[in-house]
C-alpha cells in the first residue's frame, strides 16, 4: 500500500495540497508500523485515519462526459435491483438463484459507479452522498445474505431502500447527470450479454436464453426506439444478431436453441458488440439527415396505423342495412384508443420512464386482447355475415334473434365491437408513442411532427380508397375481399404477438434452423424464423379458412335439403 502511494503521491499533492499528502505519508508510516508490531488497535485507528485522506480521491480524475456515464449507469443498474431480485425469491426463500444473481451484478455495478462519482457528489452535498452509499452498502450486504440462503429479504425492503436511494440521486445529481441513460442503456445490454457467455461457458444454456431474452428488451425499449428513426438498416441488423442472424453470423437465439460451443456464440457475441458500438455512436451523434428523419417517422407511423385501418375498413364494409348501427361502436373504440393513444405520449417522459420493464408485456397483453376479439367477430362475422346467400333473409333473422336473445346479448355485442376497435388501434399507438417519443428527444420534435403527418396522410389514404371500394364494388364481392383483407390482418397480428410473448419469456423461442427472413418480413408480414410463430399463424389462418368453408358446407347442405323438401312437395308418393 505504501508503494503504491509513493507512485500516486504527486497527484496526491496536486489535488489535495502539500499538508495533506505529507499527513498521507505519516498515516501509512502508522499502518506499516502497527502492521510489523503487530498491534491491531493502532492498525484499526491507522486503517480508519487512511480510509479517511483517501475518501473520494481519484489519481486520473473522470471527464465529463465520463461522469455522465457512471450517474446513468448507477441510476439504470440500481433500479433494476428491487426488480431481478422481486424475480428470484418468494415467500421467504430463493427461488430462482439466477435472477439473484443478477440483482448482485446489477448492485455491484451501481455500486463501482457510485464510488467514481462519490468525491464530486461530496462537493455537493456530503450527507445526501453518505446516505446513499450507506444504501447501497445495505442492499449489497441484504443480497449476499439472501444469496448464502441466510436471510431473505422482503423484496418491498430492498425496493424502498433503491427507490431512497435513487430519489437522493435525482436531488443531488446535476440535471446532465440525470438525463445519462442513453449510454447506460448499452452498459445494461452488454452485462446481460456477459451473463450470456458466463452462462454457455457453464452449459448452463436455459440460464443463457434468460439472460438473452433481458438483453433484448434492454434493446428494444431503449436503444431500438431510436435506432429505428436515425438508422433502420443498423437496427436491423443489430436484431438479426439477438435473434435470427445477420451476415455470416447466426443468431443468438439459434445458437442457444441447439447448444452451441462457447466458440460460436463468442463470435456471434462479438459481431454484436462492434453492432452495439455503432449504434450508440449513431445514437449519441444524432439524426445525420432532416428528410430520414421525417421519412422513416412517417414509415413507422403508415406501417403501425394500416393493420387498425384495414381492420376497421374490413368490418365496417359488412355492416350496411340494419347491421350499419354496428359501426358506431367500433368507431367508439377506435377514437377512445386515439385518445389513450394521445395520452400515453403526453406521460411518455414521465409515467412510461418509470414503467419501461412492463413495455413489452403491456403491448403482449394487448395484443392477446386483439386476437380474441378479433377472431369472436370473425366467427360471428362468417356465419351472420359474410356468407349468407339472402342478406335481407339474413337482417330479418338477425333483427328476430337479438330481439329473443334481449338486451343483455346486444349490449355484449357492442362492447365487443367497442373492445375490437380500442385494441385494434391502441396495440398500434402505444408501439408507436414508444417510438416517436424516442426519435423525438434525438432529432426534436418538428421532424417527428412532419413525420407523423405525412404518415397520416398514407393511412387516410387507404381508409379512402377502402371507402371508396365499398361504394363501388359489388356488396357480396366486397365482403369477400374484406374477409381477405381480416385473414391477413389476423395472420400479421398473430405473427407479431408470438413475437412479443417470446422477447417477454412466456413463449418458448425454437428457431427454424437456416432460416433467414429479411426485416421486411417481420416488420410488415409478422413473419419471423421461428416454430413457434409459423406454427401459431398457420394456425390461425386454418381456423379462418375453416369456418369459412365450414359455413359454405352448412349452407350447401341446407340447400340440398330444401331442395329434397321442395322435390317431395312437388312430386308426393
Amino acid at each position: 500500500a505504501a508503494g503504491y502511494a509513493r507512485i500516486l503521491l504527486d497527484a496526491y499533492r496536486e489535488q489535495r495540497g502539500a499538508a495533506a499528502a505529507v499527513a498521507l505519508a505519516a498515516v501509512l508510516d502508522e499502518l506499516a508500523d502497527a502492521g510489523s508490531e503487530g498491534d491491531a488497535a493502532a492498525y484499526a485507528a491507522a486503517r480508519r485515519e487512511l480510509d479517511r485522506a483517501l475518501a473520494g480521491f481519484r489519481a486520473a480524475p473522470l471527464s465529463a462526459e465520463e461522469e455522465e456515464r457512471r450517474a446513468g449507469q448507477f441510476l439504470r443498474f440500481l433500479a433494476l435491483v428491487p426488480v431481478e431480485y422481486e424475480r428470484g425469491v418468494e415467500d421467504g426463500r430463493v427461488t430462482l438463484d439466477f435472477e439473484v444473481q443478477e440483482a448482485i451484478t446489477f448492485r455491484d455495478g451501481a455500486a463501482q459507479a457510485l464510488a467514481d462519482l462519490e468525491a464530486t457528489l461530496a462537493e455537493r452535498d456530503l450527507h445526501a452522498t453518505a446516505r446513499m452509499k450507506e444504501l447501497v452498502d445495505g442492499i449489497g450486504e441484504t443480497l449476499a445474505l439472501a444469496a448464502r440462503a441466510e436471510e431473505v429479504a422482503d423484496p418491498r425492503v430492498l425496493e424502498a431502500r433503491a427507490d431512497e436511494a435513487l430519489d437522493l440521486a435525482q436531488r443531488v445529481f446535476p440535471e446532465a447527470w440525470r438525463e445519462a441513460g442513453g449510454a447506460a442503456d448499452f452498459d445494461v445490454i452488454r452485462a446481460s450479454l456477459d451473463r450470456v457467455e458466463g452462462a454457455v461457458a457453464g452449459g448452463q444454456y436455459g440460464q443463457a436464453e434468460q439472460a438473452r431474452l433481458e438483453a433484448y428488451a434492454f434493446f428494444e425499449l431503449g436503444p431500438e426506439q431510436r435506432l429505428r428513426g436515425l438508422a433502420p438498416g443498423l437496427f436491423a441488423r443489430t436484431e438479426g444478431l439477438f435473434w435470427y442472424g445477420a451476415g455470416e453470423h447466426a443468431g443468438l437465439a439459434q445458437l442457444l436453441e441447439r447448444k452451441a460451443p462457447r466458440e460460436e456464440v463468442s463470435a456471434t457475441r462479438r459481431a454484436l458488440d462492434e453492432a452495439l458500438a455503432e449504434a450508440e455512436a449513431a445514437i449519441g451523434s444524432g439524426p445525420q439527415s432532416t428528410g430520414a428523419v421525417v421519412t422513416n417517422t412517417a414509415i413507422i407511423v403508415f406501417r403501425e396505423g394500416l393493420e387498425a385501418v384495414l381492420i376497421l375498413a374490413a368490418l365496417t364494409a359488412g355492416l350496411v342495412g340494419a347491421q350499419r348501427r354496428l359501426r358506431r361502436p367500433l368507431f367508439v373504440g377506435a377514437a377512445l384508443a386515439l385518445l389513450a393513444s394521445v395520452a400515453t405520449f403526453v406521460v411518455a417522459e414521465t409515467v412510461l420512464e418509470s414503467l419501461a420493464r412492463f413495455g413489452e408485456r403491456l403491448e403482449a397483453v394487448v395484443s392477446l386482447v386483439a386476437i380474441a376479439v378479433l377472431l369472436l367477430i370473425l366467427n360471428w362475422f362468417f356465419h351472420k355475415v359474410y356468407w349468407s346467400e339472402h342478406l335481407a333473409e339474413l337482417h330479418g333473422k338477425k333483427r328476430r334473434i337479438l330481439g329473443a336473445a334481449g338486451l343483455s346479448v346486444a349490449a355484449a355485442q357492442l362492447a365487443g365491437l367497442v373492445m375490437l376497435g380500442f385494441s385494434s388501434v391502441y396495440r398500434e399507438g402505444f408501439e408507436t408513442v414508444l417510438f416517436l417519443q424516442a426519435i423525438a428527444l434525438e432529432a426534436g420534435v418538428p421532424p417527428v411532427v412532419e413525420g407523423v403527418a405525412l404518415g397520416l396522410l398514407g393511412v387516410a389514404a387507404i381508409g379512402l380508397a377502402m371507402a371508396f371500394l365499398q361504394r363501388k364494388l359489388p356488396h357480396k364481392r366486397m365482403l369477400e375481399l374484406t374477409g381477405l383483407l381480416i385473414l391477413g390482418v389476423l395472420v400479421v397480428m398473430v405473427g407479431k404477438t408470438v413475437q412479443v410473448c417470446q422477447v417477454v419469456g412466456w413463449l418458448p423461442v425454437h428457431p427454424i434452423a437456416g432460416a433467414r427472413l429479411p426485416y421486411w418480413a417481420g416488420a410488415w408480414l409478422g413473419v419471423f424464423p421461428t416454430w413457434e410463430g409459423v406454427s401459431a399463424q398457420t394456425a390461425a389462418a386454418a381456423l379462418v379458412l375453416g369456418s369459412y368453408f365450414g359455413a359454405e358446407w352448412v349452407r350447401a347442405r341446407r340447400r340440398r335439403r330444401r331442395f329434397l323438401e321442395a322435390a317431395r312437395v312437388e312430386s308426393p308418393v
